[in-house]
This record gives structure tokens, sequence and C-alpha cells, in this order.
């Protein structure tokens, strides 16, 4: 039986500016920082040809400054800046941040530029492309948030719904797995046989290879973005192959 690595934020970090590394050292090359910023407070992100970073803003106003790009938002959105310049982060109302930094190979910075196009790549959550897979059911909503072969062996998505529902095990050994959970959601998540709970804001590491999957309770809210980290760039064509493109739907749209 595989140990199962979580960690949640504490309540008291929102209310100060901290930023708080989880789960260090629990994938080789990954590293997830959260940062709660109040109004008035700055983060900067330096120029790195080896790491990439990807930005979720959670919650909260703030400005972001790329280069000559200069971007405000006040919704759920990600942003990955070019890993050759800086960025600036400026906190206009408190917000929480949740920074993904991810250890690029010799020779992945230079095949960055042709896939995405032009930095930042911005995604807002409210727009994101919508996809099901065959273990979900109808009502379950699924977001593409970075979509596979943008980013060198790295993609990102989330998961929606509100119970009675479930997701059934499934396994995919060919990636690494994080689940962040976002304050509403409260599930069981189904591992290799166990139950376990996950309430909001905690980051967890699904086992490699194990079979998971998630429970949600009548009325409890299943909410949480997924995380996938690839040894090899190949493996992401099985998220190509799994993830069917559906039309984009609201919560309300499916009780």
């Amino acid at each position: 039986m595989n140990k199962i690595a979580q960690e949640q934020i504490e309540p008291s970090l929102y209310a100060n500016t901290s930023s708080r590394t989880l789960l260090e050292g629990e994938i080789q090359g990954a590293t997830v920082v959260h940062h709660s910023l109040l109004e008035g407070a700055a983060l900067t992100s330096i120029a790195d040809l080896h790491v990439l970073r990807v930005f979720f803003l959670i919650s909260g106003d703030a400005s972001f400054s790329h280069g000559a790009a200069k971007l405000r938002f006040s919704e759920r959105m990600c942003l990955v800046p070019d890993p050759r310049e800086g960025l600036l982060i400026a906190v206009d109302d408190r917000c929480e941040l949740l920074e993904i930094r991810w250890q690029l190979a010799n020779g992945e910075v230079e095949g960055l530029l042709p896939s995405v196009g032009s930095f930042p790549y911005v995604q807002i959550y409210s727009d994101c492309d919508q996809y099901r897979d065959y273990f979900k059911s109808e009502k379950t909503i699924s977001r593409t948030i970075i979509p596979p072969h943008l980013l060198p062996r790295f993609c990102m998505g989330s998961v929606e719904s509100i119970g009675p529902d479930r997701i059934e095990p499934h396994a995919h050994p060919m990636l690494d797995q994080l689940f962040f959970s976002l304050a509403e959601n409260d599930i069981i998540l189904l591992i290799d046989g166990e139950r376990h709970r996950m309430k909001g804001n905690t980051l967890l590491h699904i086992p490699l290879g194990s079979d998971h999957g998630v429970d949600v309770p009548p009325g409890h809210r299943m909410h949480y973005l997924w995380l996938d980290f690839f040894s090899e760039t190949k493996g992401m064509d099985y998220i190509v192959d799994v993830h069917k493109d559906v039309e984009r739907r609201t919560l309300s749209d499916t009780v």
C-alpha cells in the first residue's frame, strides 16, 4: 500500500503575506508554492532558462508585468511567463496564488516559443475548453487549463461537480499527478481501495501508478486542479487520446 502524501494550508496563512512550499521533494523536478499576498504586496519571478513557472490566481486581484505586457486580473486564471524574462506580480486586493515550478531538461526552453506562440500564455478559468473521459459521469465538468504538448512534459486542468457523483477508479502510470483542492472542495478519494477524505486548500500526491477515483457525497462539492508531470514527452499522448472535447457548460447546467 502506497503512503498518501498530502499537505493542507492553514487558515492563519490567509491573513498574512506568506509563501509556503507544499510537499517539498515529493515529485522530482517539481515544486509547488502557495502564496498568500496582502494588498500592496509584490512578488518577483526571475528569468531562469532551466525552470518553467506556472501561476494560477486562486482568488483576489493582481497585476502581472511581463516584458511590455501589463495585465490585471480579478478572477481565476492561469499565466505562464517566458522563462527568459522576469515577472512582477503586484497585488491590488489580497490574493492567493499557486506557483508551479518545473525543471526543464536541456534544450526544452528552445521549443517553447513555437508551441506557445507568444508569452505570457494566459488562460482565463471561465473560458477553459472542456472535455469528457470514460471514467467520469456526464454531469462532471472537466476543464483543460494547459493542454498537452503546449509546455514541456506538463499539463493542467480541473474537475468540478456537485454530489452525488463518482469518478471511477483508473490509473495512468506514465505520469506523476498532484491534486490541489480549491476551498469549496470536499470529497472522498478512492486510492488503491482505501478511502481518503480531501477537503479544501490541500495538495495531495496521487501515488504513481495507483488506482484512484472519487466519491462525491450528496450535496458536497468537488472542485480541484490536477497537475500532471511527465518524464517523457510522448506520455502526453495519453491525455490527447483520453480527453474528448465537449461543449462548454457551467455547474448550474448539470444539476
